[in-house]
């Protein structure tokens, strides 16, 4: 009975170790997290990542006329043509590379609304414009591959955060056109816009509870080095 204790013991321990070899680094999400909460729809809870590591494959969609120029989960009117995705569960905005399965093409889209919530094993639900990129406007439901694009999450996350502080460089454009026409391609790293854990903040508001209750000491121009340094490294990849 000792023995086979004994081994019970050193196998539950394998596992642990290999448990910990195999775990899977997660990057929190930036600055800018629109819709972050849990929140819900059509019977059910959803429950955003607040990471950007996500390569699923599953079922896309798209929309189009119906919804065009409907507002969307970041407040943007829905463009059909533009390069954009839903997803129920990824942080806004986020950048994902979409593969079809039957075609083979792939494409880079910006992932800044919620869905789809119809048909059971639906990951994505892209654009009209997204769709006829990828070859799968004429059909039905197709397989893709959804891999997320970390890094470029993360600096359209950072930069979208500039954005909202220096309303001069966005111009009125949306994150998608914000993303293809400055922060892809751009290197990094881009500088943090905030030193405060980005986490920690959502999940405080997740609890109910704000910041200035947990920081009374802090104020908003205690952040003004590191958004200047951004701007210095925005204007030094511009020239």
């Amino acid at each position: 009975m000792g023995t086979l204790l004994n081994r019970v013991t050193a196998i539950a321990g394998v596992a642990v170790i290999l448990a910990g070899c195999t775990g899977v680094r997660h990057t929190p999400v930036g600055p800018t997290c629109i819709s972050c909460k849990p929140y819900y729809c059509r019977g059910s809870w959803h429950y955003p990542q607040l990471y950007y590591e996500y390569n699923e494959v599953g079922i896309a969609s798209w929309y189009g006329d119906d919804c065009h120029g409907k507002s969307k989960a970041t407040g943007e009117p829905f463009d059909k043509m533009a390069m954009t995705a839903a997803h129920k569960t990824l942080p806004l905005p986020s950048v994902a590379r979409v593969t079809s399965l039957i075609t083979g093409k792939s494409i880079v889209v910006v992932i800044d609304d919620r869905g789809p919530y119809v048909y059971k094993g639906r990951i994505i639900d892209l654009s009209y414009g997204a769709a006829v990129a990828l070859g799968i406007h004429g059909r039905k439901p197709s397989m893709v591959r959804v891999e997320v694009l970390v890094e470029d999450s993360l600096k359209l996350s950072r930069y979208a955060a500039l954005c909202r502080r220096n309303k001069g460089i966005r111009r009125g454009r949306s994150l998608c056109q914000v993303y293809f026409e400055d922060v892809k391609g751009m290197p990094m790293p881009i500088p943090p816009i905030y030193t405060a854990s980005h986490t920690q903040r959502l999940e405080r508001k997740r609890s109910g509870i704000s910041t200035r209750q947990q920081h009374p000491s802090s104020k908003r121009n205690s952040h003004s080095g590191p958004r200047k340094s951004l701007q210095a490294h925005i204007d030094h990849i511009r020239a």
